[in-house]
């Protein structure tokens, strides 16, 4: 018996133990085991709402019936703090899933029913995932080659969908929903392409063949069967800013030079209005005008800017504690101007040391802001530890702004093999830490005086290190 095949039968076995345990397993059912688990419980999500917590037993293991009046078919999210997944099901399915904490996308499996289903899309998970790590270096294809590129993933994907709906006979709904995250998934690719043209290259948008974007043609922007699915959201982010740009290329006749910089306060503002004139369905559209308006905030260099946001904000009737949020964030915002002193901040270090951002480092430092909940944490430190070797003469530290309890960051240092000695949290921060969420990936060069010198970086973009190099020949 092969090793994948002896896994899936020890899979059935213990899950069909949980299975039996439940009083009721009429209806419409899940249960599964979290191996390693951080906490006694998940969450259960349906279109980012929250549906129903679950907790676990004594063994990791889980069972839970949804309410069959309520229920409807499609995409959910369960959680595992820090980490997330998809999954479909339908009426009347019993799907069970076993997972690993210390691997969880690679070792999540699925049995019973829809597990051929849901072990296909997270078997394209994967692939996308490999595929974000290669769009890096796509942008150095020509245009022309990156279509070809991109027409060869789509087809492969959509090639191995029918091979497996035919071979497990796949339901024509959930066929339509998964035909949908392939899509999505190429438009996301081609759009993040022309973006990266767009923002770094942009002399080379002459080259884009001019059917390079006819599938937005087929976009449906308020589509409610993969609303929260996260391909869908990151195409649709993506096109907001390229769809910025050729708005202000197209009003701009004199120097359009400078619609190239996505992150202008215009730039984001006409993301502002696009979001609200596109999007019907309200968890879209007020997720956008809060993330965009975010953006924007974070993106202001002074006390005007930042009222000016707000001010705007009013007119788009946003719900009132998303409103609160926004301005109170801009209140913090105020404090990281350029030119403002952070000594004072407190920090905990990896050892479970207090301390003030002042007794960090006598060089000057470039801070970068980081969560478990957003992946992309791993390719940061990566670039951050690369950076590290090569200017020595910075010193360059990852905080943490989670609101969770500091034994997960800890442990999640340890799993990721972080340096310690480079690892902070922020602390002490009372009602304001939970928007620091809000920070997400924020680079700060800081001198060794503890005065904010830079703080609109990205550490993905091509011209960062010259960044470094102009603040050290300053």
């Amino acid at each position: 018996m092969n090793s994948k095949l002896l896994l899936t039968f020890s899979l059935v076995l213990s899950l069909f133990s949980c299975k039996k345990e439940s009083e009721n397993t009429n209806g419409t059912y899940l249960a599964g085991e979290i191996v390693k688990s951080n906490y006694d419980y998940i969450t259960l999500e349906k279109n980012n709402e929250l549906i129903d917590s679950i907790f676990l037993d004594k063994n990791k293991k889980f069972s839970y019936t949804f309410n069959q009046e309520k229920f409807s078919p499609g995409l959910y999210t369960f959680r595992h703090t820090p980490e997330s997944q998809v999954f479909y099901i339908e009426e009347g399915d019993s799907l069970l899933l076993r997972v690993n904490m210390d691997e969880f996308d690679e070792s999540l499996m699925y049995t019973n029913d829809k597990s051929h289903e849901n072990n296909f899309l997270m078997e394209m998970y994967l692939l996308n995932e490999k595929d974000n790590d290669l769009i890096l270096s796509y942008y150095k294809m020509s245009p022309d080659d990156f279509a070809k590129k991109t027409d060869s993933i789509k087809n492969f994907k959509l090639e191995r969908l029918a091979s497996l709906k035919d071979k497990y006979e796949f339901s024509e709904t959930f066929t339509e929903v998964a035909h949908k995250t392939i899509d999505y998934e190429y438009y996301d690719l081609r759009e993040r392409y022309a973006y990266l043209i767009n923002r770094y290259f942009s002399d080379f948008r002459s080259e884009i063949p001019n059917d390079f974007f006819d599938y937005r043609k087929n976009v449906n922007f308020n589509d409610a069967s993969i609303q929260s699915y996260y391909t869908y959201q990151r195409f649709l982010d993506n096109y907001l800013k390229n769809k910025a740009i050729e708005t202000c290329i197209d009003n701009e006749t004199e120097n359009p030079s400078h619609c190239f910089k996505a992150n202008t306060i215009e730039n984001i503002k006409q993301r502002l209005y696009l979001s609200d004139s596109l999007f019907k369905i309200k968890n879209i559209r007020n997720s956008f005008l809060s993330k965009i308006a975010k953006k924007q905030i974070n993106f202001s260099v002074s006390d005007g800017q930042i009222d000016s946001t707000i001010s705007l904000l009013n007119k788009f009737n946003l719900p009132k504690d998303q409103l609160k949020e926004l301005k109170n964030l801009g209140n913090l915002q105020k404090r990281y101007f350029i030119g403002k002193n952070v000594s004072d901040a407190k920090l905990l270090s990896a050892d479970g040391e207090k301390l003030k951002f002042s007794a960090i480092s006598k060089k000057p430092v470039i801070t970068y802001t980081w969560s478990l909940f957003v992946e992309n944490h791993k390719l940061h430190h990566h670039l951050i530890n690369e950076l590290r070797n090569k200017y020595p003469e910075i010193t360059f530290i990852a905080v943490n702004i989670d609101e969770e309890d500091t034994k997960l960051w800890k442990k999640s240092i340890e799993n990721f093999g972080y340096d310690k000695a480079f690892e902070y949290q922020i602390r002490d921060r009372k009602n304001e830490r939970y928007l620091y969420k809000s920070f997400i990936d924020k680079v700060l060069i800081i001198d060794n005086q503890g005065n904010i010198v830079q703080n609109r970086l990205n550490l993905e973009d091509p011209n960062f290190e010259n960044k470094i190099l102009q603040f050290l020949n300053q």
